[in-house]
């Protein structure tokens, strides 16, 4: 990020978010049909694994301790945003 913040950073942000929210509703797609391929395995939906992703991903930041617990709770609040919305593309699959 550059040293006075404008449009352009903010523009890459999104382009960021954009891109976790396509590329994590994909990965859960293909992963629920992957898994619901197996014998005797109930099917899963996508919105199934997408819950699974997350449950992994918040447990995940709580491994590291490099951040603060200020930072932490921040991240926790935009991955939760993040996915709420990735679950409610899902839903819409």
């Amino acid at each position: 990020m550059s040293s006075d913040f404008d449009k352009d950073d903010l523009a890459r942000l999104l382009a960021l978010e954009h891109a976790f929210y396509a590329t994590a509703l994909v990965s859960a797609a293909n992963f629920a049909r992957l898994e619901s391929l197996k014998v005797d395995r109930a099917p899963l939906t996508t919105a199934e694994a997408v819950q699974q992703f997350r449950e992994a991903v918040e447990s995940s930041m709580f491994d590291k301790k490099d951040y603060c617990p200020e930072i932490r709770s921040l991240m926790a609040r935009h991955l939760k945003r993040m996915f709420d919305h990735v679950a409610s593309m899902a839903r819409a699959v």
